[in-house]
């Protein structure tokens, strides 16, 4: 990017170093290109203004906000409201970094009414069967690229956190219990997350990986021989080609695996406060979002259910009758039947208005998932003895 020449630029560019020891490089690039972009509508409309202190809100920060309306992108669409906020809330940092100099810019040159509200959008998650299929086809592969998919959906890590794991992350924290120390993917973001045997297998076939020629960066995880940005690069190519291959026919990103752990957290029954800690939110408001699908997600369960009754739960295979006609049943009638029973007193609990009862439903949810967990044990047959 070719910087335009401004008396400003040299207060405002040692500013961005300073964020240098605190942000992503990504975010440090953003920062500099809202710069870039700041100083070259000073040029072109107010070449005299050399000092911080000569900065005033109209014209010249107004005159910017009315600019970046104007803006187009490289496909000549115009900036949408979460990218000039973002602008704005740049140069709002970057204005109080330079309070310290003699001659401060003025106060409130940008206001909070001047920052368009963010608009969050809905996640979104994969289909089951395309989320199933994708895991499935991973859980056997060999090469680095498939595997670091794999454990980004396994563990609702962002891309980026993804590539900057560092190959001593995991942690056994005795019995079967792991945790894995995901770095920093947003500011406040860094975390330990719980992980399970899967993500152990994972994880420990990446370290050997990594071991393999050409020799991979003894910070990291994954192998980056190209740099940072080719990999991931190769990994949202890997994800296109794989959907493409097991033919997905919607474009999929590498961020709707963090979206499909999500939703399948929520689903599960984890709580919103447990979910943000594992997603590294600092505020509720992105997770919020995910209680929002699920609840599309149910409506559009309610309806199906409705109009197919038999939609959600199977009918229980026939009980079987001996000579004498009593009924008795198979191990396998009785688990289908115990299946069918959860599935419809959780359909039944999703349904209900908020209320006490719902915490009451839940327990008892729980317990006959117990049971249907010890059947299963039993029906087994009994176990040898020592």
């Amino acid at each position: 990017m070719k910087q335009t020449q401004h008396p400003l630029q040299m207060a405002l560019e040692a500013r961005v170093r300073l964020l240098e020891t605190t942000l992503q490089p990504s975010t440090v690039h953003h920062y500099r290109r809202t710069v870039w972009l700041f100083l070259r509508y000073l040029n072109e409309n107010y070449p005299e203004v050399s000092k911080p202190s000569q900065l005033r809100r109209d014209p010249h920060v107004l005159g910017w906000l009315e600019y970046l309306w104007k803006l187009r992108t490289a496909k000549g669409l115009p900036l949408n409201s979460g990218t000039r906020g973002q602008h704005l809330l740049r140069l709002r940092t970057l204005f109080d970094l330079l309070a310290d100099l003699p001659q401060p810019p003025r106060p409130g040159l940008l206001r909070s009414q001047d920052i368009p509200p963010r608009q969050y959008r809905l996640p979104r998650p994969l289909t089951p069967e395309d989320d199933r299929r994708l895991q499935q086809h991973w859980a056997v592969a060999t090469d680095v690229l498939r595997c670091a998919l794999l454990l980004q959906r396994l563990t609702g890590m962002r891309i980026g956190e993804c590539v900057d794991l560092a190959p001593d992350g995991l942690r056994h924290l005795g019995d079967n219990r792991w945790s894995l120390h995901v770095p920093h993917g947003k500011p406040r973001s860094e975390r330990w997350v719980p992980v399970d045997d899967q993500v152990r297998v994972v994880v420990e076939r990446l370290a050997f990986l990594r071991t393999l020629p050409p020799a991979a960066d003894p910070q990291f995880l994954l192998p980056r021989p190209k740099g940072r940005n080719a990999l991931l690069s190769s990994l949202r190519k890997t994800l296109c080609d794989d959907a493409e291959r097991l033919g997905i026919r919607t474009h999929i990103v590498p961020h709707q695996l963090r979206h499909s752990y999500a939703t399948t957290m929520l689903r599960a029954g984890v709580s919103l406060p447990a979910l943000m800690k594992l997603l590294g939110h600092h505020t509720a408001n992105m997770t919020l979002l995910y209680v929002e699908v699920t609840q599309q997600d149910l409506q559009r369960e309610y309806q199906a259910a409705r109009l197919h009754p038999r939609h959600h739960m199977p009918v229980p295979p026939a009980l079987k009758r001996d000579a004498a006609g009593a009924a008795s049943a198979d191990a396998a009638s009785v688990e289908a039947a115990l299946s069918s029973a959860l599935r419809l007193m959780d359909l039944h609990r999703q349904l209900m208005a908020p209320s006490g009862a719902n915490k009451q439903f839940l327990l008892l949810s729980r317990r006959l998932a117990r049971i249907r967990r010890l059947f299963e044990k039993l029906s087994q047959g009994p176990a040898e003895e020592k």
